[in-house]
């Protein structure tokens, strides 16, 4: 059996590792990420963390980059940076508080994210109504499929009416 005095130091030596990473990166700050449709896959700085709509805790102190894809729609990326908050403004900062990073917030701290269908052009083309079709009848194949829901396939549609309005 171990001593206590060795149980009680291995557990600080622990505990100060993990404060160590708090004072680098700061306190983490839980952040919404949400997306329509849901269900698109979450990358947060390159590494897959999930499927939306997810809720995680992110360092305060570093900058992020959400990414969402989801197959037959563009992805979406936002960028979470730290920036002041109300508490910066005060006149007399604490160290402990300095060093978690509770001076600064992540902004935005939701992600809501309308993801755009590849089925809507870049451009017009030479001829746009027979363009708007052709997209129209190629998410009525996808309905008609079950690749996409109902719901999916009417902002489908209207993204595309948006497009050539």
């Amino acid at each position: 059996m171990k001593s206590p005095i060795y149980v009680i130091s291995v557990l600080a030596l622990s505990l100060l590792f993990s404060a160590c990473a708090s004072f680098d990166e700061g306190k983490p700050q839980k952040v919404v990420i949400a997306s329509f449709p849901a269900e698109a896959r979450v990358y947060i700085n390159g590494n897959a963390t999930g499927i939306t709509p997810l809720t995680v805790n992110l360092p305060r102190k570093l900058s992020h980059e959400i990414r969402l894809e989801k197959e037959g729609y563009n992805p979406a990326v936002k960028y979470f940076s730290p920036v002041s908050n109300d508490k910066s403004q005060n006149f007399v900062r604490f160290g402990l508080a300095l060093d978690l990073g509770y001076y600064h917030d992540l902004e935005p701290s939701v992600m809501e994210a309308k993801m755009k269908s590849v089925l809507v052009p870049n451009s017009i083309g030479a001829d746009p109504f027979e363009r708007m079709a052709q997209q129209t009848l190629e998410a009525d194949r996808q309905l008609e499929a079950g690749e996409i829901t109902p719901l999916e396939h009417k902002y489908i549609i209207e993204q595309i009416i948006e497009f050539f309005e």
